[in-house]
């Protein structure tokens, strides 16, 4: 449930450490429920987690919030964004103390082209998230809810993360009131 990359992350690491990346990357601290992106707004950041936790939502227009997914240490955030140059996807916001590496995104193209192993995994972190959201989106057709609810939470407890129950009815892309009724049945 929380996305963690750690091999991009100790490449980071290693990167800022033999200063191979000079003043091109520096780091950040964000209390939390600090708004890193707003879904259709510029950026012009992207960011690697060093330490914390993001929560990643796309609204509709009616004010139905889905929950993406929790991104943690090593994911980065604003890639699709710089690499496509367009406005934000969706709303990034943190929900613990956020580390964060930070660059601005004319410098990551130029970090993708000079570092091959950044490149490559930056490439299998996309690949890996793009089969995770189709398992995700499979998982939810072919399940009922209790069955994604109970599995839900279960993952919730073992990664002891607090989420309120909008946020569940959230992440399942389910009304409050639905979500209710689920537990009353």
């Amino acid at each position: 449930m929380i996305r963690k990359s750690p091999v991009i992350l100790r490449i980071v690491d290693e990167l800022v450490a033999g200063g191979q990346l000079g003043q091109a990357i520096l780091q950040r601290h964000f209390p939390k429920g600090h708004l890193l992106f707003g879904q259709g707004e510029p950026t012009a950041n992207v960011y690697l987690i060093r330490s914390g936790i993001v929560k990643c939502s796309f609204a509709e227009g009616h004010d139905k919030e889905f929950i993406l997914e929790f991104l943690g240490e090593g994911e980065i955030l604003g890639e699709i964004e710089a690499i496509c140059r367009t406005p934000a996807f969706s709303t990034v916001r943190s929900i613990s103390e956020l580390s964060v590496y930070m660059m601005d995104k004319t410098s990551f193209p130029d970090l993708l082209a000079r570092h091959a192993a950044f490149n490559f995994a930056i490439m299998e972190l996309l690949a890996v998230r793009v089969a995770n959201t189709a398992t995700r989106s499979a998982r939810q057709q072919l399940n009922t809810l209790e069955h994604n609810l109970a599995n839900l939470l279960e993952v919730l407890e073992s990664e002891q993360l607090p989420c309120t129950k909008q946020e569940l009815a959230d992440y399942l892309g389910i009304t409050l009131r639905s979500l209710n009724r689920l537990w009353k049945g």
